[in-house]
């Protein structure tokens, strides 16, 4: 009876000591358990600020490149812009330097300087202008002669007057000078010269007093 007693007893204290022994792990990983959740935690936390980071920055980033965006589609505007403002700024103006004569009758009257030719369109060589867009066009001219002398002049379009002159310098050593204007549509490749008419003297006295000038009003698609 006795021994049996003991066992009981000895049996109840082993199963305090494992019960024990249980919890005591049991805490363990439960703190094990805590680190882990904690530095999960932190992990996430870390990302969360990383990914707050990257958006920032790409939301720069597309701000920037809509800026730049911006700046482009202005400057290719303003290129357009100006390459039609330039494609429509026609104008050239000459001036006869020498004393012309001997000129026969439909002679072209060569204004050897040009002044101003915005488009490269005037041949001092030959005296024409070439018409670099139909439009509508202003040209005037201005002729002189002198010592007695008379002389018509005459606008002409591919061979064709459009408008004349006549200058008389009349007696005593006086001199004459004439000038004319005509607005005129024209198309592109178009040859405006200034040339004598039928009658005259066949001389254009220049000197600098003489110019051909034109410029246009608007384009003609």
């Amino acid at each position: 009876m006795i021994p049996l007693y003991f066992t009981i007893i000895l049996l109840l204290q082993t199963s305090q000591i494992l019960s024990l022994e249980n919890d005591k792990q049991m805490e363990k990983r439960l703190e094990i358990l805590e680190k882990v959740i904690l530095h999960q935690n932190r992990l996430n936390a870390e990302q969360q600020i990383q990914l707050n980071r990257q958006q920032s920055v790409i939301k720069e980033l597309q701000t920037e490149i809509s800026r730049m965006n911006v700046e482009i589609s202005d400057c290719t505007s303003m290129k357009v812009q100006k390459r039609q403002q330039s494609s429509t700024e026609v104008a050239f103006s000459t001036q006869l330097t020498k004393h012309l004569a001997g000129l026969g009758h439909h002679s072209a009257v060569i204004f050897d300087k040009v002044i101003l030719d915005t488009t490269s369109s005037y041949n001092t060589g030959d005296g024409v202008f070439t018409v670099p867009m139909t439009g509508i066009y202003v040209f005037t001219w201005t002729a002189s002669v002198g010592n007695g002398n008379w002389e018509t002049t005459e606008l002409v379009v591919n061979g064709t007057p459009y408008a004349y002159t006549l200058v008389d310098a009349g007696t005593g050593g006086d001199y004459g000078s004439g000038t004319q204007t005509v607005v005129l549509k024209v198309n592109q490749s178009d040859h405006v010269l200034i040339r004598t008419g039928n009658t005259g003297d066949g001389i254009v006295d220049g000197n600098k007093y003489d110019t051909f000038s034109g410029w246009i009003l608007f384009p003609l698609e």
